[in-house]
């Protein structure tokens, strides 16, 4: 920019960059700095045109969109204004002013290729020695998909409209039942037969690989599964890694799965190729306790730390208040023995593996100990056993594995490294408070998950500059926080802050 000065009674010609006045720690320079820096290494394809206007540089269209992103900003009219008139859009778009229609054609453009930043903001954090990815936390949890509940559709009312459109004849008192989703795909006049069959049978897949008994009609790859409220919801399971030192996203995995129990190896296998690096320890909650969390961690050499169900409840002072509850029996590596409140030891005396139903999972182990005499000379028996009971006998599920995993999980060394855990908490709570992930509008399960990186990018973008600047969270911070998530979600939080 070139303007006119006017100093001492005379005129001086001064020109402005587009960074002027831009403050030189602000996070956008990172930004610039970051994208240009990785950009030629994504290695994107500029589409030639052959006629119309020259296509804007993939480099800036780039930092346009991800300094959009951090500043929460989704809408793309609001970037098209912002790129014409804000003066840190302009810079860190070069100055160029796309339409709304050429950013949306953009954000599609990009979406496969924020997997990849993210790693290169790992590699960051790795070569200025922010981290060396020593603990890494995994956990679950689930995200609403774009489609209502009520807009589903019965593997019933499938079939018949597969018949319909097959021209097998169908009672037209039948097509009259059919419920509204239904309904729509029936009269729906801008698809083709082609087009709503493909739909259809796509439909009827979801039921066979899922076994649910309603399909989501807008986005058919989300299940029902069920939230922090006992409540039912379309959802989608996401499986995410983070990193104690810096709290770095390091991975996400979207799953149909509406449980966290068999994910760990695939999450684990995310992050290791994400960081390049194998954790020394890996941690994660008891729902991931099982052989194949188990035998992947002891393949791969890792240092997994998974409580038990009891260890668990001890940690949060929930163990059952029968002082003769099965909580209250501690184990005894050396002796492989149960000691009981009356300090009488329950010993192993058998083993039976049963087959699981499901059998892309291992057999089922079971483990029983007790001590016939010890129960039968007891004079708290009464208050230990039932009537019709001769002895206690306890009962521990999982093999070999998940008994050394008990028995580490004991020692003060494994619990305190295991206390590291709760920091992958923070990163996708601010992803739901602060980029508002559940309101995303996005359909199919790739899609999803490049989504949500394009949100773990912005994080950990923001997270890097923070640690670079080494800005700390301050208390008031956290008030504010917790003020304005209570506002949002019209709350009240009772929290204390050290």
């Amino acid at each position: 920019m070139v303007k006119n000065v006017e100093k001492d009674y005379q005129t001086e010609l001064g020109i402005r960059t587009l960074d002027y006045g831009i403050p030189s720690d602000h996070i956008s320079r990172f930004i610039v700095e970051f994208v240009e820096e990785n950009f030629e290494k994504l290695n994107i394809k500029q589409e030639k045109k052959n006629k119309g206007r020259k296509s804007f540089p993939l480099v800036s269209m780039l930092k346009l969109l991800v300094y959009a992103k951090i500043d929460h900003n989704e809408s793309s009219e609001r970037i098209a204004d912002n790129a014409k008139f804000h003066m840190i859009y302009k810079y860190v778009s070069d100055d160029i002013q796309p339409s709304v229609r050429s950013i949306q054609r953009y954000k599609s453009k990009f979406e496969p290729y924020y997997e990849e930043l993210v790693q290169m903001t790992l590699k960051k954090a790795s070569d200025e020695k922010f981290t060396q990815f020593n603990h890494v936390a995994i956990d679950g949890t689930i995200k609403k998909a774009y489609n209502s509940n009520n807009n589903v559709i019965t593997k019933k009312e499938t079939q018949i409209l597969l018949d319909y459109f097959n021209g097998v004849p169908v009672p037209q008192e039948k097509l009259d039942k059919l419920h509204k989703p239904a309904e729509k795909i029936l009269k729906y006049k801008k698809m083709d037969t082609e087009d709503k069959l493909e739909l259809l049978y796509d439909i009827n897949t979801q039921f066979t690989y899922t076994g649910q008994n309603k399909v989501p009609v807008n986005d058919i790859e989300a299940r029902f599964m069920k939230n922090k409220k006992g409540n039912f919801m379309v959802a989608y399971n996401i499986q995410s890694a983070v990193d104690y030192d810096t709290k770095l996203i390091c991975a996400i995995n979207v799953v149909q799965n509406p449980t966290d129990h068999y994910q760990l190896p695939e999450i684990v296998d995310k992050a290791i190729i994400n960081t390049q690096t194998k954790p020394k320890h890996i941690s994660a909650d008891t729902i991931y306790l099982n052989q194949i969390s188990l035998a992947y961690l002891a393949d791969n050499k890792i240092n997994g730390l998974i409580p038990t169900r009891k260890q668990s409840k001890e940690k949060q002072g929930r163990l059952n208040k029968n002082p003769y509850h099965k909580d209250h029996f501690q184990y005894d590596s050396e002796k492989d023995a149960f000691l009981c409140p009356e300090n009488q030891y329950m010993y192993f005396f058998r083993q039976y593996t049963n087959k699981n139903i499901d059998n892309e999972n291992p057999k089922i182990v079971k483990r029983l100990y007790s001590n016939y005499n010890a129960c039968k000379h007891c004079d708290k028996r009464d208050k230990c056993l039932s009537t019709s009971t001769t002895h206690k006998t306890i009962t521990e599920y999982g093999s070999e594995l998940k008994k050394a995993m008990m028995i580490k999980m004991e020692k003060p060394e494994n619990q305190e490294e295991y206390s590291k855990r709760s920091c992958v908490e923070g990163p996708f709570g601010t992803l739901k408070e602060e980029y508002l992930i559940e309101k995303e509008k996005v359909v199919g399960m790739n899609r999803t998950e490049q989504k949500l990186y394009l949100d773990a990018l912005a994080y950990n973008l923001k997270r890097l500059y923070n640690i670079k600047q080494g800005k700390q969270n301050k208390k008031q911070e956290f008030i504010d926080f917790c003020e304005r998530t209570s506002t949002m979600n019209q709350l009240k939080l009772d929290v204390t802050i050290f």
